[in-house]
């Protein structure tokens, strides 16, 4: 399945817009800017067509995402009282028009595409928000319909427990962190002892090297409790010289953080669709450079990615993988998002990535910060 348009009238803070979407599509712009506007959209049709299935409603809340009222996605400078919602999906175009009548939680709307078809291209379907995973003593299980259809649970709830019942499933040796990237051989030596194999634990293992190196997750289902339970061990050059288990509360915020990104990653088979919010979030430089190269192997396996981002570290290692063609750079789409604000609106600019990893053009206000810092430290 590939997503290659999506177009919004009237919701949110946009009124008319339409962004073109490649297998890896990097969401950027100031708080506020809209760009969340885009996972929500993409979640709304998700949870709208499951919920319904003639596919004549937009359900605004409900398991994945939870958007309020009529008046808290209609566009306030809007002309009309019609919001409409498109996606393009395998070359067929699928489109929602609503009628946005006052404080309905559930908008009637027509239906135009191939509902059939477009439910089975988002069977595969994960949207990892930012309010995800924090350090916790006890983890739940997920559902068993959700075990099921092995998803992560919006916040990432329900990573430990995937991880815990499928640490051995093999992943594909694209998605494996490259040996080649490794800085010396002490780093390679030490990788070969953290993640001998291409068994999931081992391989989410490796990218969390690029966190904090020689930790190792330890994921155990605690069935008396409904529950399960998650730890860090710290490994050596040597299998012997390991550590004791460390709770997640005590080995920082951004180990399991980052855990339901990079297990979202590894596990989605070739055309799921996967949504990130800020999947930087509490992590080193080196972290998060290391995340856009996963997202860009992951991307270049089959798997339609969208991230929303902050980071310049992540986008730069985005950049680095088309440079190194770990991604074609013509598979990469970015989307720089703006706020007018004097009338609320949503624009948006989409420079061209190169193939050596450069951009046709640099808008104002792109990722422009550390330039302008440095000019002022470098001036008199």
């Amino acid at each position: 399945m590939l997503i290659k348009e999506l177009t919004l009238k009237n919701f949110k803070s946009v009124k008319d817009q339409t962004i073109q979407l490649e297998p890896l599509t990097v969401l950027t712009g100031l708080n506020g800017s809209g760009k969340s506007s885009i996972l929500q959209a993409i979640s709304l049709i998700k949870q709208s067509i499951d919920s319904n299935q003639l596919g004549n409603q937009l359900v605004l809340n409900g398991p994945w995402i939870q958007l309020g009222r009529t008046e808290d996605v209609l566009f306030e400078g809007a002309d009309s009282e019609l919001i409409s919602i498109s996606i393009e999906v395998d070359g067929k175009k699928n489109s929602w028009l609503a009628d946005a009548t006052p404080n309905l939680d559930t908008l009637d709307a027509s239906f135009e595409g191939d509902l059939h078809s477009l439910k089975t291209g988002l069977q595969n379907f994960q949207f990892i928000q930012a309010d995800r995973l924090t350090p916790a003593v006890r983890y739940q299980q997920a559902t068993s319909a959700d075990q099921e259809l092995g998803r992560l649970g919006p916040h990432g709830e329900y990573t430990v427990d995937y991880l815990s019942r499928h640490e051995d499933m093999k992943i594909s040796s694209s998605r494996c962190y490259p040996e080649s990237r490794l800085r010396s051989e002490e780093e390679k030596d030490l990788m070969r002892t953290i993640a001998p194999t291409d068994r999931l634990w081992d391989v989410t293992s490796a990218w969390l090297q690029q966190l904090s190196p020689g930790v190792r997750p330890i994921a155990r289902v605690i069935d008396i409790t409904d529950a399960t339970s998650l730890r860090f061990e710290y490994t050596g050059l040597s299998r012997e010289a390991k550590s004791r288990e460390h709770k997640p509360t005590n080995v920082g915020f951004g180990l399991t953080y980052s855990l339901p990104i990079i297990v979202s990653c590894l596990s989605a088979p070739a055309g799921a669709v996967l949504l990130l919010e800020n999947p930087e979030a509490h992590l080193h430089p080196r972290g998060q450079s290391a995340l856009g190269l996963l997202l860009s192997l992951c991307a270049n396996d089959g798997v339609n990615i969208i991230v929303e981002t902050h980071s310049d570290h992540l986008l730069n290692g985005i950049r680095l993988a088309a440079k190194r063609k770990d991604i074609l750079a013509s598979d990469v789409a970015v989307h720089f998002f703006t706020r007018d604000i004097a009338t609320g609106l949503t624009t948006c600019q989409s420079p061209n990535l190169l193939d050596n990893g450069r951009f046709d053009d640099w808008p104002s206000g792109f990722f422009d910060e550390w330039g302008n810092a440095l000019d002022e430290l470098l001036g008199e």
